[in-house]
């Protein structure tokens, strides 16, 4: 999975581009945050730059995998079928999480590389 060699590049040449944080992290650089108070230690909207605040890069394949574990964990009553009657709830799943993110001002970029996780 991911890109080969990527940390290494941005390591070398952007040591700093590079960090985790909550979603709640970048609360208040959105319109459904205008006039709330921003979440504990998030930054201001003005203290990045707008192109900085509003993209972050998701590696899909892993999100998915992600989304199925959980559904798979809660079992099989009151999951969303297909016609064919497969689980498409980790479908919903990273719908309302894109929502959310978009909602906050945050643009997601999937990246879809390499072959999927085995489950």
């Amino acid at each position: 999975m991911g890109i080969h060699g990527l940390s290494k590049l941005l390591n070398d040449n952007a040591p700093r581009c590079v960090r985790e944080h909550k979603m709640e992290y970048f609360a208040g650089c959105g319109p459904v945050f205008a006039g709330r108070p921003p979440a504990p230690r998030a930054p201001s909207a003005a203290s990045f730059p707008r192109s900085f605040r509003r993209k972050i890069a998701i590696d899909a394949s892993m999100q998915i995998y992600q989304f199925l574990i959980a559904v798979r964990q809660q079992g099989g009553e009151g999951q969303l079928t297909n016609e064919a009657g497969e689980v498409t709830s980790h479908l919903t799943g990273m719908l309302y999480r894109t929502i959310r993110m978009m909602e906050a001002g945050i643009k997601p970029v999937f990246v879809f590389d390499g072959k999927p996780p085995t489950l």
